[in-house]
């Protein structure tokens, strides 16, 4: 195997591919990139057995021919290191020699055959979407699936197709955001309804592409794939049933009560009051009167903070407890510049809405 590249390019792509490597396995193939190149044509392929990537670039510049499978890590760690514009990677008596400038690395591998199987996508199946409106779904989703590993469906977010629309929905039980996409189901036959791990759509949310690039999404048993012009992601499904989101979801007549906010304003408001809202049960109290929203907290040993708000409201006073990090992480995601909230009491879900395919539904601190 020989490869001659533009360093600068061959970083950027192997920094993307080394990402979704596992630092630790049983299986020490699945720490290794593979580096396949012909002619001017470089693929670089990983996987952690669940999550698989391929990047794909052509430069001037670029030549060779072969495959290696190299350590992810040490291969990244060796790129960086180096100054050179350009580099060559070349095997030479079972080992390959890293080149560029006065600066040469010799890095075992491992056979090439033994790299796993990634399937090929088919470009006639699947769906289309514009990529930069399924990243806005996945902004809006994300950060409310679980963080603990081992609640399976719950670790991931799910994927349903129907109605010409694109859903996305994630909850960890204690939250739920769901951002919708209409109109770009048309010609996918049956209705889908999968659950995605998060770090397959993070891939495709650091995934660097033109903003009018159209991402094409394909479903097979137990898996999905994305593909973009330069990048292709394939994941296993997460297992397990995720929950009935529509239950969850508070009907008109059960919030009666609806408050427009400034996001920044608001948002401004819940950083100051996480700052005395303590790290062990943290809280945060919105207070409404006429006409007036109070954002407090308040913890012993730490202090209290307080942060007035005009608002249009002329309904009975009520407090409603929430954690902050939850109120935090959901106004991060929006772009609108104000957003609704909806509630009844302080023992109901709360439901936010920036815009009309987008919701957020948080339940109550009551203890």
């Amino acid at each position: 195997m020989k490869l001659v590249t533009p360093r600068e390019v061959f970083l950027q792509h192997l920094q993307f591919a080394a990402s979704v490597c596992p630092t630790r396995s049983t299986r020490p193939i699945l720490m290794d990139v593979l580096v396949s190149v012909e002619g001017d044509h470089v693929q670089i392929t990983a996987t952690d057995g669940d999550v698989s990537v391929r990047r794909r670039y052509s430069a001037e510049g670029v030549s060779g021919d072969g495959e290696a499978a190299l350590p992810a890590a040490t291969l990244l760690s060796a790129v960086r290191s180096m100054d050179a514009d350009e580099i060559t990677i070349e095997e030479e008596n079972d080992v390959h020699v890293l080149s560029g400038g006065r600066v040469r690395f010799r890095l075992n591998g491992d056979d090439p055959t033994l790299f796993p199987s990634i399937p090929t996508l088919e470009p006639e199946r699947g769906l289309e979407v514009p990529v930069t409106n399924f990243l806005d779904l996945c902004n809006r989703t994300m950060f409310s699936a679980a963080k603990e590993m081992g609640r399976y469906a719950f670790n991931g977010v799910l994927l349903e197709v129907a109605d010409d629309a694109l859903t996305l929905v994630a909850t960890d039980g204690r939250r739920l955001a769901l951002a919708k996409l209409e109109g770009v189901a048309a010609g996918q036959a049956d209705k889908v309804s999968v659950v995605v791990p998060v770090k397959g759509l993070t891939q495709i949310m650091r995934a660097q592409t033109e903003e009018n690039a159209v991402l094409r999404i394909e479903f097979r048993e137990a898996m999905v794939a994305f593909s973009l012009p330069s990048v292709e992601m394939q994941a296993q499904l997460v297992e397990g049933e995720f929950p009935d989101y529509r239950a969850v979801i508070p009907k008109d007549g059960d919030i009666p009560e609806t408050v427009t906010l400034v996001r920044e304003e608001f948002s401004r408001a819940i950083q100051r009051a996480s700052i005395t809202a303590g790290d062990e049960g943290p809280t945060v109290t919105l207070g409404f009167g006429k006409n007036l929203l109070t954002v407090a907290s308040r913890q012993d040993g730490v202090g209290d903070s307080r942060s007035e708000i005009e608002v249009d409201y002329t309904g009975e006073a009520t407090e409603l407890r929430f954690n902050p990090a939850f109120l935090g992480e959901f106004l991060k995601t929006l772009p609108e510049e104000s957003v609704a909230f909806r509630f009844k009491d302080r023992m109901s879900a709360g439901l936010f809405e920036a815009s009309q395919n987008s919701l957020y539904v948080i339940m109550p601190i009551t203890s």
